[in-house]
């Protein structure tokens, strides 16, 4: 990764931003972070899908938190989203630093950007299903999709706690026409029959939230015998599901 950097020692490692804008923006509380490097080196460059890691210092212990990227690469800015949580793992004590104690103008480090998470090439029909916070690894995706003139080919499955805590709800709506994008409350789980129409033999489907959230899917399209080479999984606890993973091996 940090081959692709250059030679310039300032390109490696942890670099300095800036915090821009913190907003929040769906109950959880859930909010957007806006943050620009702070010296003139170049912006990393990536493709959406794709994830930095914040790093912060809380009593003499250095935590580090991954978020994925909201947009497509601008040149600028990088744009991601928090989620306050009970301060049980890296994110959730990250994401609690900064919402609470980090305000507009603060300093943040940040690592270049990293993941194989990615749109399938030449995929023909696309279909998202996140669980909570797991929706923002799909927004860069979506716009990609929206840049390309190509929105008829996807449709959103957005699981959240309760409506208000459906982050990106009006962007969505604004992007998506009524039959490609749904909203599933904690009263209406995941299930067989909220998928129904939404699967062609062609279709790749990209889920991503918590192990428990990714299983329940997991569990829902197991119901239609789709490929399993076409259902791309990401996991907000990346650790559990890499040890999850090398169980099966």
């Amino acid at each position: 990764m940090y081959a692709k950097l250059g030679n310039d020692e300032h390109d490696r490692g942890f670099v300095p931003f800036t915090i821009l804008k913190k907003e929040a923006i769906a109950s959880g509380p859930i909010y957007l972070l806006k943050i620009e490097r702070q010296d003139s080196g170049k912006l990393f460059k990536y493709h959406p899908g794709q994830y930095i890691t914040l790093r912060v210092d809380k009593g003499g212990v250095l935590h580090h938190g991954h978020y994925s990227l909201l947009e497509p690469y601008n040149g600028q800015t990088y744009t991601v989203a928090l989620k306050q949580g009970n301060n049980y793992d890296q994110n959730s004590i990250v994401s609690d630093e900064i919402i609470r104690k980090r305000a507009v103008g603060s300093t943040i480090l940040v690592s270049p950007p990293a993941g194989k998470f990615s749109l399938v090439k030449d995929g023909n029909h696309h279909l998202f299903i996140s669980g909570g916070i797991g929706i923002a690894s799909f927004m860069a995706l979506i716009e990609e999709l929206n840049q390309q003139g190509k929105l008829a080919s996807a449709t959103v499955v957005q699981c959240a706690r309760t409506d208000d805590h459906a982050a990106f709800a009006a962007t969505l709506h604004k992007l998506l026409p009524k039959e490609q994008y749904v909203i599933l409350t904690r009263n209406e789980p995941i299930a067989k029959n909220h998928l129904e129409g939404k699967l062609r033999p062609e279709t790749h489907v990209y889920v991503s939230g918590s192990e428990a959230f990714l299983t329940m899917a997991e569990h829902a399209l197991a119901r239609f015998n789709h490929p399993k080479s076409q259902i791309h999984m990401k996991s907000i606890e990346p650790t559990l599901r890499l040890l999850h993973e090398l169980e099966q091996k």
